[in-house]
């Protein structure tokens, strides 16, 4: 079932608001998701002439992104948006609990309204918001909650990608899916630390036991520590590495469905490590027959220093972070020739300068035209995977 674009509603005079505009359209849309009602406060004006990409072989891939913010980064959530929207892929946007209601509001109107994506019909909301600490258990709960409500929302994405409001795309959505389309579709971008020198650092910061108040509080507040520590899990290996990860959709499937016990179990433990985005799906898949050999050793991503400059990223990067907002315009003028008001060009768009408005025409969508950079990539990304070894260490070490 398609999930409407969502918003909950806490402010009276914002229900009041939306209330008087669905009586004038259409009337209200409901839905029953997650522990609360569900507002669709504008209709798509569209509904009827979706166009959904074709999934024939050959046919480039479906990225499923999840972009997420906090209080204030609504418009660098629609920034990240345009800059990373190709009308193939699936978003969904969350603004935690740390922001008011006017902003989600604001946020799922923005996207209601937008007729770009109106008309292609791929962008929700994810309307009942709650608190997140990137560095505690609720960083991983809300990934793996994105992740679970993209699944519902579509059959048909291959890779589930994470996208902060301090990210930044540095290449076109053209080249991106021209590089993926030539991969397994089981392949995973993860990162991993050097499994021969950080196996005790790793046992060391596990052993550690921490509490995360975002878990259960509506207001987001810091990890932290307990006074004693506990052993080291003897049945599994702790793995560690980057927390950004680029998932296919068979891993997510594992580790959100639950046919297999142990993603659940380690989910559990994870609850009270610290920073356990650095630590779960490297130890998912190294404890997981199924997807140890699933693995580029890379999460694609780029962490900016002081003094860095768009010249030191290699060609394997495919978002950076963070900017201010000179280097972002530079990003946008320099990298992805894309306007103030558009989105970034591609095959399937013969006018992407300014999609605020009626006023813009689409191409194919099943078809993307790579940049030399695009193509770079994707022989790159294709050696990366026919070369791929086995980066967990061996059963008998565990």
């Amino acid at each position: 079932m398609k999930l409407p674009k969502l918003i909950v509603f806490t402010n009276t005079h914002l229900k009041v608001l939306a209330l008087v505009s669905l009586l004038l359209v259409v009337g209200a849309s409901y839905f029953q998701h997650g522990g609360g009602t569900k507002l669709n406060p504008v209709p798509n004006r569209n509904r009827n002439r979706v166009i959904v990409p074709s999934k024939r072989p050959g046919d480039p891939p479906v990225l499923a992104y999840w972009i997420y913010g906090s209080s204030g980064d609504g418009e660098r959530i629609r920034r990240v948006l345009k800059a990373a929207y190709h009308p193939r892929n699936q978003y969904l946007l969350l603004l935690d609990a740390s922001s008011s209601a006017d902003e989600r509001a604001d946020l799922a109107l923005y996207v209601q309204s937008h007729p770009l994506f109106s008309a292609f019909d791929n962008v929700n909301v994810i309307g009942r918001s709650y608190s997140v600490n990137q560095m505690g258990g609720s960083g991983l709960a809300a990934l793996l909650h994105a992740s679970a409500l993209l699944l519902k929302i579509s059959t048909t994405w291959d890779w589930f990608i994470s996208l902060g409001a301090s990210d930044y795309p540095l290449i076109a959505q053209d080249d991106i899916l021209h590089a993926f389309t030539f991969l397994p579709r089981d392949v995973n971008f993860v990162h991993f630390a050097n499994t021969s020198s950080s196996s005790s650092d790793e046992d060391e910061r596990v052993k550690q036991v921490v509490v995360d108040p975002s878990v259960y509080d509506r207001k987001r507040s810091p990890i932290f520590y307990a006074k004693d520590t506990r052993n080291a899990p003897n049945t599994f290996k702790i793995l560690a590495g980057s927390p950004w990860v680029i998932l296919s959709r068979s891993l997510i499937e594992f580790c959100v469905k639950g046919w297999d016990n142990f993603p659940r179990k380690l989910l559990m433990y994870m609850s009270n490590v610290a920073s356990p985005l650095q630590f779960y799906f490297q130890t998912v898949i190294c404890n997981s027959p199924r997807f140890r050999n699933t693995t580029i050793d890379s999460d694609l991503r780029y962490v900016m220093s002081k003094n860095d400059s768009l010249s030191k990223m290699g060609e394997m990067v495919i978002v950076a972070r963070p900017f201010d907002d000179a280097l972002l315009q530079e990003i946008d003028n320099n990298v992805l020739n894309r306007s103030a008001n558009g989105v970034v060009p591609g095959k399937w768009c013969l006018n992407a300068t300014d999609v605020t408005k009626d006023k813009w025409k689409w191409g194919d969508i099943n078809t993307v035209e790579a940049s030399p950079r695009g193509v770079k990539l994707g022989l790159a990304l294709s050696r990366l995977a026919r070369e791929r070894v086995d980066v967990c260490p061996s059963p008998s070490t565990r």
